[in-house]
């Protein structure tokens, strides 16, 4: 086992701070007041090649394991969370399920716009009333010759409204009226039938819109099916999701990490009772603990990460109680790191002048998005007692 990272993981480290640091930092605070979409830093990332690394060389990428993509992700996040979500989506999520079980045609589709345009594909899971519960969805394909017809609402899907890839979640049922089960299907943004509802005024990470997706009696391609697959349909589609877990936690884990940083070098220069406060027991303790936490995170995320089954087009993707594990023991730990974090700078924490509070807003989403703490507990548990499915498969 060897924790050393490579000469080229190394400069790829570097790279991605050196992004962070220069051009990413100074505009995390407009991106969330304005509640803008990050597309000057989507071009630079796109430009560094930090995008769409995953995807295969023969669909012009760069086919880096998932450990690399991690690595940027945890550098990234330390100046700006929105920014580093956009690389967790264009190196897994969506693009993780089309490489593992989408068609030739559809795998260059995405390559291209992400690799050439900087599109962020989006998954369209969750609905008003299927969230955690996924199998309760409404959203339905039914198949009319050659194409289906889609109609359902999804909601709180991240980037809904800038992405051009839908990778949409919804009940196929065939020509002959026999539900398929849980199955996955590819909508471009601008298909006549597809319009955008409510935008959510979001607590944080305000910079990705998190949009309604409506779709009524849209019509989509038989071509447009990625997966369909009655008895494994939906499984195939929340193993896809593992990766995606990973990404999150590890944004929360690059924002906490961000937060202990300028704790640490706020306390080496605040004064309190005649001396620095770095010189109080109490906070060295807090501090000591805030680094454990980052550091127990960070094994278990790149744990997960580096065991992941490797499938054909370069996809990776985690086994579900290593992904549940990190992600659930992660975000729980950035949260309290965040806040403590922000606690060592007293009132000036609290305001907008500083990034804490800013930065303990969006860490806190990722206790919610990408399956809540107490889903993944659940999935932990039945990996434990083995009483739905066999995890280390």
């Amino acid at each position: 086992m060897d924790f050393q990272l490579t000469s080229e993981q190394k400069m790829l480290v570097e790279l991605a701070d050196k992004l962070g640091k220069n051009e990413f930092a100074s505009k995390a605070a407009r991106w969330d007041k304005n509640h803008e979409y990050p597309w000057e830093n989507v071009e630079i990332m796109r430009q560094a090649g930090l995008l769409g690394m995953t995807i295969p060389k023969r669909f012009g990428g760069r086919e880096r394991p998932l450990i690399d993509v991690v690595l940027v992700i945890e550098q990234i996040a330390k100046y700006c969370g929105v920014t580093a979500r956009i690389v967790v989506e264009t190196n897994m999520g969506a693009l993780g399920s089309i490489m593992a079980y989408g068609t030739e045609a559809q795998q260059k589709l995405v390559a291209k716009r992400i690799l050439e345009e900087g599109d962020k594909p989006a998954i369209g899971m969750t609905e008003p009333n299927a969230g955690t519960d996924l199998t309760a969805l409404k959203s339905t394909a039914v198949q009319k010759g050659d194409h289906y017809i889609l109609n359902g609402t999804k909601h709180w899907i991240t980037g809904g409204t800038i992405s051009n890839t839908h990778l949409i979640f919804a009940r196929i049922i065939d020509k002959n009226g026999v539900d398929q089960g849980i199955g996955g299907i590819l909508v471009d943004k601008g298909t006549p039938g597809f319009t955008f509802g409510k935008i959510e005024d979001a607590m944080g990470l305000r910079g990705i819109p998190e949009s309604e997706l409506i779709f009524e009696d849209c019509e989509v391609s038989e071509e447009n099916i990625v997966v369909c697959d009655r008895k494994e349909g939906f499984k195939k589609l929340m193993n896809g999701y593992n990766a995606q877990r990973i990404g999150a936690g590890t944004v929360s884990l690059g924002i906490a990490q961000g937060a202990h940083d300028l704790a640490i070098e706020y306390m080496k220069q605040r004064e309190a009772f005649g001396k620095k406060i770095s010189e109080f027991q109490g906070l060295q303790w807090m501090v000591a603990e805030a680094e454990m936490k980052l550091n127990a995170s960070r094994l278990l995320l790149y744990r997960a990460a580096c065991n992941a089954q490797h499938l054909a087009n370069n996809v990776m993707l985690p086994q579900m109680m290593e992904a549940s594990i990190a992600k659930a023991f992660t975000a729980h730990a950035s949260f309290e790191v965040v806040s403590d974090s922000l606690q060592m700078f007293g009132a000036a924490g609290y305001s907008r002048d500083l990034p804490l509070e800013r930065m303990l807003r969006d860490v806190r989403m990722f206790q919610i998005g990408g399956g809540t703490t107490e889903a993944q507990m659940n999935m932990i548990s039945r990996g434990i007692f083995k009483t739905r499915f066999d995890y280390k498969k």
